[in-house]
């Protein structure tokens, strides 16, 4: 039995061990004084408060990251383009990758 705790240190160490640009991420795209997302994705991206919007969380982060940077330069044009550009526009690249990883690191559904 003791042998399987010791086995199982080095994975509870290395889960406890704070990844900096998830946090980063985690406290942007919760943030509601700059784009807000959690408001209409829910804290995960999968709990959108309305059917219309996507379910967000677990997608690719660079999926994620691309269609953040479209949205906030006006490339992306969709029926709920306007929001998400105006939602992006506070956000630098590396701000938006920090978002994506965040995202890209929830469950799905």
């Amino acid at each position: 039995m003791a042998l399987i705790a010791i086995n199982l240190l080095p994975l509870s160490l290395a889960h406890a061990q704070s990844d900096p640009i998830y946090d980063q991420g985690e406290a942007l795209y919760i943030n509601p004084g700059r784009g807000g997302c959690g408001q209409c994705h829910g804290v995960s991206g999968n709990e959108p408060v309305m059917p219309l919007y996507p379910k967000i969380g677990g997608q690719s982060e660079q999926y994620l990251y691309n269609q953040m940077i479209d949205y906030r330069e006006k490339r992306r044009k969709n029926g709920l383009y306007i929001p998400m550009e105006v939602a992006m526009q506070p956000f630098n690249d590396e701000e938006i990758r920090a978002m994506a990883v965040y995202l890209a690191k929830q469950r799905v559904f």
